[in-house]
């Protein structure tokens, strides 16, 4: 039953993750942004602010494709310094037209970040601590015999 319960609460698909989905939402805006750019900006700022936030939905879909929970957690680091970079990167581009909710908008995916990266430590803990039960158990039983 638990099983079934934990299943349903995890995302089958990487577009039921709220994170996500903010992280593409969050590209398209940078996308639509840096067409904006002037031509002199456009190559050098504005190449730099669609890789970073192309990298940042990419570590997610990483993080989401990977079975185990420590290179999820590598992932998601990963994925905070891009979003960082981003941010840095849209001050820079206030002057072309950033606004404070594009850069706060990456805040928030960042915040979704650390709520993703407690839940997958909680599950390390929970599996180290399965895993130290199973072996004291195999111990008990081996000695009785």
């Amino acid at each position: 039953m638990l099983a079934h319960r934990e299943r349903s609460l995890m995302a089958e698909s990487i577009e039921q993750l709220r994170i996500y989905r903010s992280a593409r939402e969050l590209e398209d805006q940078v996308y639509e942004l840096v067409k904006s750019f002037p031509a002199d900006q456009f190559y050098g700022l504005g190449n730099d602010l669609r890789r970073s936030s192309a990298a940042v939905s990419h570590y997610v879909m990483n993080a989401h494709r990977l079975f185990s929970y420590r290179l999820k957690l590598d992932e998601l680091a990963a994925m905070r310094r891009e979003a960082e970079v981003a941010q840095l990167q849209l001050e820079q581009a206030r002057v072309f037209g950033a606004t404070d909710d594009l850069v706060s908008q990456y805040t928030t995916v960042i915040k979704q970040s650390w709520s993703l990266t407690k839940w997958l430590k909680n599950k390390i803990q929970e599996k180290q601590s399965e895993n130290e039960v199973l072996a004291r158990d195999e111990l008990v039983e081996a000695f009785s015999m």
